[in-house]
């Protein structure tokens, strides 16, 4: 360096604020990924083999809910979830899989025409 180029040092505050936009830069960048991952999840959860699956989910749930409660309606279920959450999750889990195979397939045979 010649005596005309002085190094300019730089303050700790200035590194500091150098660093904080980069995070922030980052930070965008992320946020951005983010944004595109949960938009092809959202097109694949539209996507007619998944509606499919969450509208057979749901079927079999009305049927073990009739099967299990007929006289309950949402208000009870909605009770009832609230004290759910205070239990163990994974146990819940277990007790709802065996219940939904229990009651929540079709029935067989044909149904009578309601006619």
């Amino acid at each position: 360096m010649t005596e005309s180029q002085k190094r300019v040092r730089r303050t700790p505050e200035q590194r500091i604020a150098d660093l904080e936009k980069k995070q922030a830069a980052i930070m965008e960048r992320q946020k951005a990924a983010m944004a595109r991952i949960e938009a092809a999840k959202k097109r694949l959860m539209q996507s007619p083999s998944a509606r499919k699956d969450r509208m057979n989910q749901d079927k079999r749930f009305v049927r073990a809910a009739q099967a299990l409660a007929p006289e309950w309606d949402s208000r009870h279920f909605i009770a009832a979830i609230e004290k759910a959450l205070q239990e163990d999750a994974e146990v819940l889990q277990a007790r709802g899989e065996s219940l939904l195979k229990e009651h929540g397939q079709p029935r067989r045979g044909r149904r009578p025409r309601m006619d």
